[in-house]
């Protein structure tokens, strides 16, 4: 998930990531996919029914549903009313959403693992912004707790960006640009329906796997790995999709 930067001329303000086109364009996005990540994030740290899970951004809940299959007690949060309203379906005793910003504190201690999966992250210009998402989470942590952080990897996605391409999806004809300005990856996505036409922009700051390191120390998190894949595989900057850092709290 990334960030809207700005609403459609002839379009309704607000939130993009709530609205229905949103779905649309990304209803591809595999369910699967993403269970078998949880689950070998699961299997990987040893996590156990009844640990409690902090799923930060967390959109219309994919990984939080997820996360609540093998048994760990989750609150998981978004900025975005809409998000929450529609993962709200999902909702359960041991399975709770909220309307938060990531940037401020949602507890302190409490939970055994905390998770930012695709790219819920590096929304903001400022630097100090971003590495406060980082020290919010760690604060939830109990002692000994992991952070997981699932980011792009600029590195390998930043000289591969196609500038230009079209998806008709639902009868809706989605024109989507990329480009590298101001140290962002920017998407912009145009397209009409019933005779109004919209535009957002997705934002994503350049984050690089040293400065996100950087944001886990300062945040007193020690770095245990760094993969490159949902498979768990190891990282390389030149190869690797994902930069996948696991920090714990000592």
């Amino acid at each position: 998930m990334t960030q809207l930067e700005s609403p459609a001329s002839q379009a309704d303000s607000g939130d993009w990531f709530g609205t229905p086109y949103y779905a649309l364009l990304y209803h591809h996005r595999d369910e699967t996919e993403a269970c078998l990540f949880i689950a070998n994030l699961v299997r990987h740290l040893a996590l156990r029914p009844g640990d409690r899970a902090l799923d930060i951004g967390c959109g219309r809940g994919r990984h939080a549903v997820c996360l609540h299959e093998h048994g760990l007690d989750v609150d998981a949060f978004d900025i975005s009313p809409q998000c929450i309203a529609a993962a709200q379906r999902h909702a359960a005793d041991t399975l709770r959403f909220y309307v938060h910003d990531m940037r401020q504190p949602f507890a302190t201690g409490g939970y055994r693992c905390a998770f930012n999966m695709f790219t819920s992250f590096g929304y903001f210009a400022d630097d100090a912004e971003n590495a406060r998402v980082v020290a919010s989470a760690a604060q939830a942590l109990d002692p000994g707790g992991w952070l997981v952080l699932d980011f792009l990897n600029a590195h390998w996605i930043v000289p591969r960006l196609t500038p230009f391409s079209v998806q008709v999806i639902g009868g809706i004809r989605f024109e989507i640009r990329r480009e590298y300005a101001d140290g962002c990856i920017l998407k912009t996505i145009a397209f009409e329906d019933a005779g109004r036409r919209f535009r957002f922009v997705e934002r994503v700051k350049d984050i690089r796997l040293p400065t996100l390191e950087r944001f886990f120390g300062e945040a007193g998190l020690r770095i245990a790995e760094v993969f490159g894949d949902y498979d768990l595989s190891p990282y390389a900057p030149d190869a690797s999709r994902r930069v996948i850092l696991i920090g714990r709290k000592p």
